[in-house]
């Protein structure tokens, strides 16, 4: 009977407390604005330059592996080596001649995946900078395992057993490419 008591006292304690605490005050603190966008930057971008690295890899029980043409193919990026970039708003197209690849854009200048079913959060995946009407930025990759697993959401369909083993073998051994590219704006 003691302990009822005492724990009722507690519990009143704790909810006269919470109460007293958040009651009456204005929460006159500003809320950040999520995924704030650069202005200025919207527009399309002749790409003239794209550097992948390293160019090669050699995987155990593969061999050799060209990454940039890995990379730019199905498995992965699916649009062919960039040939213009397009900013608008949080979006940020990559257009090859295999097709295009939207990411998001978020602080402005950093690129994440877009988030797909449960995806907790948006991986960032590379990052941008204009000047002068010049674009220059850098996707860095690692991590291939996601782009196995986000396959069939993308393309409707599972992917062969090829890019399943190369994507399964880059990921064991921890592989990080870069694919780094320059343009001008497109007037």
């Amino acid at each position: 009977m003691n302990t009822k008591k005492w724990a009722s006292v507690l519990l009143l304690a704790g909810l006269s407390l919470g109460l007293s605490s958040c009651g009456g005050k204005s929460n006159d603190e500003p809320k950040p604005t999520p995924n704030p966008v650069v202005t200025g930057t919207d527009g399309t971008y002749t790409i003239s330059k794209v550097t992948v690295t390293p160019a090669e890899v050699t995987l155990d029980g593969i061999g050799k592996i060209n990454l940039a043409e890995f990379n730019f193919g199905e498995a992965v990026l699916g649009t062919g080596e960039f040939t213009q970039v397009t900013l608008k708003g949080n979006k940020i197209t990559f257009t090859g001649k295999e097709g295009t690849r939207e990411y998001e854009v978020q602080n402005g200048a950093t690129i994440h995946t877009p988030k797909h079913g449960a995806m907790p959060f948006a991986p960032k995946v590379g990052s941008f900078s204009i000047k002068d009407g010049k674009l220059s930025g850098q996707l860095d990759l690692s991590m291939y395992i996601m782009y196995l697993n986000s396959y069939k959401t993308r393309y409707g369909k599972s992917p062969s057993e090829e890019i399943t083993k190369i994507l399964t073998a880059l990921n064991e051994a921890k592989t990080e490419s870069t694919i780094a590219f320059e343009g001008t704006i497109t007037k």
